[in-house]
């Protein structure tokens, strides 16, 4: 009997120690190993800050030359060395090198026109001359008859004199007298028909040397015109080699392909005359534009100071002014980059300060913060603090191990943050999201169950088991 009574005493305690050590190891380790836990969302925080309060909005453009100088083609051709984009150049470097054949054969065939067209004018002056010597042989010949003739009626009237004296003195009889008379008046006829011959003549040289010049200045003027066309074809072949016209980095020009692809040129491409081949910004002064949405444009003020930081250079920041604003809203086509349908912008011209020609490129992407105010003092917080509800703004303030809902009034704000005029005070530890509505209950916008019943304190939430 006092064995059975051992033996059951003996058990009764096994299990005693067994159920003891179930309760304070078991429970703990099936609770953290076993049992399936209950997560709570973690909710981020911010501390309200104080102190200097900027107010601003952003907007993101793109970096350009104040000056550009376009360098463009003045022939046709086909480009068979062009420089790499980017390069910087100085006065009187070649930017591009276009083929030159056809050049060169109309060259030759300029050079074969023009000497034919000399060979022309030689010609015609040559016949001008020859002309020439044979009128001054004909007026010569006109010439010697009219003085032969005037010699002969001179010698007729002292003959006519003389017989007439003798006539009057009854030496000769009288009909000798009137035959002289005859010879004179004839001889004056002769001298009349002559005088007038020769200066008939002489309006016939003058108008066939005048045709045979008017030839020679048609023939110089064919040949003129031929030069000229020589000239501008081996012209030609000078501007095939393009030159930059000035200092500055090589922008090359973007061409359609096939009608649907945009690219830079290559080489390869053909050109045009006063086709734009590249452009040479300047890269002494530089200025940002932006294309402001018609929300924001009425904040931008000319003058209006702006922060500018660049996407490749982001651990400086530059400075700039609002110089210029477009009276016209415009709207973007439809084939350029960030075009959206029916949205109109202005466009927004930034002078930078700064001047870096080794860092500042056009075409950099450069993030523009525009200040409109700057307050001195202030108490702010991150936007996401501030929740808004049935016409009453809010905030979870963290109070202890609980959230306190605190009503606050806000002011001015930026991108990031909000004035708070009443309600916080700089130190404050507030919830970025409504800690009392499951996440996917605010993504989806559900109402809240405890909305409406006032100020309520709710527990931090555990993130991975610990308290926050």
């Amino acid at each position: 009997m006092r064995r059975q009574l051992t033996l059951w005493g003996t058990r009764a305690l096994s299990v005693a120690i067994v159920v003891v050590a179930v309760q304070h190891w078991g429970s703990p380790l099936y609770r953290q190993f076993v049992a399936p836990k209950k997560a709570t969302p973690y909710v981020a925080t911010a501390k309200v800050s104080g102190g200097r309060f900027v107010i601003s909005f952003h907007e993101i453009g793109a970096l350009e030359a104040e000056k550009s100088m376009m360098v463009s083609s003045e022939i046709d051709g086909k480009i068979i060395k062009l420089i790499s984009e980017g390069a910087v150049v100085a006065a009187g470097d070649v930017i591009a090198i276009l083929d030159t054949t056809n050049v060169r054969n109309e060259v030759l065939s300029r050079k074969l026109k023009n000497s034919q067209d000399r060979a022309e004018v030689g010609r015609a002056k040559a016949k001008l001359n020859i002309l020439i010597e044979q009128n001054k042989t004909v007026i010569a010949q006109s010439q010697a008859e009219l003085d032969f003739n005037k010699s002969e009626y001179e010698r007729a009237q002292k003959s006519f004199e003389k017989k007439k004296r003798l006539a009057d003195e009854k030496l000769i009889p009288r009909d000798q007298v009137d035959q002289a008379e005859i010879d004179v008046r004839s001889k004056e006829l002769a001298v009349r028909k002559g005088e007038m011959q020769l200066d008939l003549k002489k309006k016939e040289v003058q108008s066939e040397e005048e045709q045979k010049r008017a030839d020679v200045a048609n023939a110089e003027s064919v040949a003129g015109m031929s030069k000229l066309d020589l000239d501008n074809w081996q012209n030609n072949l000078k501007k095939a080699i393009i030159k930059a016209p000035s200092a500055g980095m090589v922008v090359l020009t973007s061409t359609w392909v096939g009608g649907s692809e945009r690219r830079k040129l290559k080489e390869g491409d053909g050109v045009w005359p006063r086709m734009s081949i590249c452009q040479l910004p300047e890269l002494s002064s530089m200025l940002v534009k932006v294309q402001v949405g018609e929300s924001d444009a009425p904040r931008v003020k000319l003058g209006m100071k702006c922060l500018v930081r660049l996407e490749a250079v982001p651990s400086r920041t530059f400075h700039g002014v609002v110089k210029e604003i477009s009276s016209l809203a415009s709207e973007k086509m439809f084939w350029e980059t960030g075009a959206e349908p029916g949205k109109k912008n202005f466009e927004v011209t930034i002078d930078l300060e700064e001047a870096d020609p080794r860092t500042l490129k056009p075409g950099m992407t450069a993030d523009l913060e525009f200040i409109e105010k700057t307050l001195d003092k202030a108490v702010y917080a991150p936007i996401e603090a501030v929740q808004e509800r049935s016409g009453k703004t809010f905030a979870f303030v963290r109070n202890g191990k609980r959230y306190q809902r605190v009503l606050v009034q806000t002011g001015p704000q930026n991108d990031n943050s909000v004035v708070i005029t009443k309600g916080l005070k700089k130190g404050d530890v507030v919830c970025l999201r409504d800690p009392t509505r499951p996440m996917d209950q605010q993504e989806s916008g559900a109402a809240n169950v405890e909305e409406g019943k006032g100020e309520k304190a709710v527990p931090i939430p555990e993130k991975n088991g610990a308290k926050k």
